[in-house]
């Protein structure tokens, strides 16, 4: 979804309630933030996910 709206041209997400009830809000910031701030696809922010998570 965020990777989407990024690749669609949007210049930023709101994705307060996903990252906040997220069992890793920290592992999930640093996957959006990828996806917004360095252009990342979503399956490398999927990755970064699954590694910052454990």
């Amino acid at each position: 979804m965020c990777w989407q709206a990024i690749d669609q041209g949007a210049s930023g997400v709101d994705m307060g309630r996903n990252i906040f009830q997220s069992d890793h809000p920290v592992a999930m910031m640093k996957a959006v933030q990828a996806v917004v701030h360095h252009n990342e696809t979503a399956d490398r922010a999927y990755e970064l996910y699954l590694t910052e998570k454990q």
